[in-house]
């Protein structure tokens, strides 16, 4: 794991429901933080071999796992150049659990 490989700047987000004052529920975006993240396309095998048959586009979202206060769920999702990636799983890596693969796909 270098430093140098985390060169790329993702948006965390959080699905919320917000009270719309008539006794419903609007669902609405919550920013959660910035990190940085490795990124890997081509993904698919990773996708398979952790039981996700169904998607689309796989991209895996490496980030650091110790330095981050986020406990990653489905339903956080991840902004990059405008796109949206929903979370299908997380995978940690290593034995000292520095880094966490976040398996997305593009919504």
């Amino acid at each position: 794991m270098l430093a140098r490989e985390y060169n790329r700047l993702i948006e965390i987000w959080h699905k919320i429901h917000v009270p719309d004052g008539y006794g419903g529920n609007l669902p609405s975006d919550e920013f959660v933080k910035k990190v940085y993240a490795k990124i890997t396309t081509n993904a698919g095998s990773k996708f398979i071999n952790f039981g996700i048959q169904d998607f689309k586009n796989p991209v895996v979202f490496s980030v650091r796992d110790k330095k981050n206060d986020i406990s990653y769920s489905e339903n956080h999702f991840v902004k990059y150049q405008g796109k949206e990636f929903f979370i299908k799983g997380t995978e940690h890596k290593g034995h000292e659990n520095m880094e966490l693969n976040l398996l997305c796909d593009e919504s």
